[in-house]
């Protein structure tokens, strides 16, 4: 008989002090499955949000622009718009190729002005790939190229006191010192998560922003989307070679890099999560050493009669080692099914998290199924059963003989 048969009949022999212990490996590992997904749905999420709220999957742009070395809008802006819009959208892995003009001024409901951030976009593609439009919640999304229409964050509109189909006139200085201005139509109120942008937001067409600022054919930075099978550092070497050959000299930034609040967030996650496992690590490893070591005490004169019938300290050490694992295995096959009940419950409960810090609303709670939590959660628990077993089995195998038969 092999050493895991030994093991699975003292397994069930015990069968108060394995369930014991298995409920322990069965909690610290549902816990720490949970917990995973969580992370992992949390970074999923983020990173979706970042891309498509606004940033993309890579920017092109001159490298003043990304360095913030512009005094004057358009000052370093990418000429040739539509060639290199076009060269980037004959790439394969493109999805979505979206001119942006950024610009800053006032803008005036004829009673009082208030500074605001300006977007000039290209509307149709921008509602394809961006979030942008869908938080549109009074009025309507942009709906032409050349509309002299915007967009505003419900906070600036707030301050402005205008609602959609009000006048505003829209102050910016454009690239040559001038100061100039037009007249637009609020189209939409934008609820922009994060607060602050949301008392400064104004979106308007690439055209009333070219119009504005008396410029053609030159944007600020051009933002590409990629398929989702698409490569994003085979992606960005490809584009920026195709745009070196048409004469077309620009910067790229990939959204890792410009999402600098997505490594921070990440960074904390990993830190918790990783402090959070290693407390789960030491009390299943404190509890179950208990608990196996009671088991190995209880059990000396029967160490002592299989080293008598030339059972050799080794295999008497696996053996209890053995017993270890297959508790560990049991508990967390017991664990993993408690893990996704609670992830079944917890994400049909409709439970809202508090809104981060900066945004304005919070998220659904959702756990994801993610199957390398589980895999790893695994390792972590028969290793540390296996630790929490070897030692007493260590201590009990080199008692002498006449010392473990004797021993009540």
């Amino acid at each position: 008989m092999n050493v895991w048969s030994f093991a699975a009949r003292n397994v069930f022999r015990n069968r108060r002090r394995s369930l014991l212990t298995a409920g322990v490996v069965a909690f610290g590992f549902a816990a720490f499955a949970l917990a995973g997904g969580f992370m992992s749905q949390t970074f999923r999420g983020l990173k979706e949000g970042t891309i498509r709220g606004g940033v993309g999957h890579l920017q092109f742009a001159k490298e003043q622009t990304f360095t913030g070395l512009e005094d004057r809008t358009l000052e370093h802006g990418v000429d040739r718009e539509e060639t290199a819009a076009k060269v980037l959208a004959s790439d394969p892995a493109v999805a979505e190729v979206l001119p942006r003009i950024d610009f800053v001024g006032l803008v005036s409901n004829g009673r009082r002005s208030i500074p605001y951030l300006g977007v000039g976009l290209d509307p149709a593609p921008e509602a394809r790939a961006m979030d942008t439009a869908r938080t549109v919640i009074a009025g309507r999304w942009l709906s032409g190229p050349d509309e002299a229409g915007a967009v505003l964050g419900t906070g600036l509109a707030k301050a402005l006191q205008v609602r959609p189909g009000d006048s505003i006139t829209v102050f910016a200085t454009t690239p040559d010192g001038v100061l100039n201005a037009l007249d637009l139509t609020v189209t939409g109120l934008s609820d922009v998560p994060i607060k602050e942008l949301d008392d400064r937001y104004l979106a308007t067409t690439l055209g009333a922003a070219s119009r504005l600022l008396q410029v053609s054919d030159r944007v600020s930075k051009i933002v590409v989307t990629l398929k989702p099978s698409a490569n994003l550092d085979a992606a960005r070497a490809r584009l920026s070679r195709s745009l070196a050959a048409t004469g077309i000299a620009l910067a790229t930034r990939d959204w890792r890099q410009l999402a600098v609040f997505y490594g921070q967030v990440k960074l904390l996650y990993a830190g918790i999560f990783g402090f959070m496992g290693g407390v789960l690590v030491i009390v299943v490893l404190l509890a179950c050493a208990n608990t196996m070591t009671m088991a190995v005490a209880e059990r000396i004169r029967e160490i002592g009669t299989l080293r008598a019938i030339g059972t050799p300290p080794v295999r008497v050490r696996r053996m209890f080692v053995s017993e270890g694992i297959l508790i560990a295995v049991l508990g967390c096959a017991v664990g993993a099914g408690f893990a996704v009940v609670v992830r079944a419950a917890l994400n049909a409960s409709g439970i809202v998290l508090p809104p981060p810090p900066g945004a304005t609303h919070g998220m659904p709670i959702n756990v994801e199924l993610f199957p390398v939590t589980y895999a790893a959660g695994l390792l972590v628990m028969a290793g540390t059963l296996a630790l929490a077993s070897y030692f007493p089995a260590r201590r009990a195998s080199r008692v002498p003989i006449v010392e473990a038969l004797a021993h009540v």
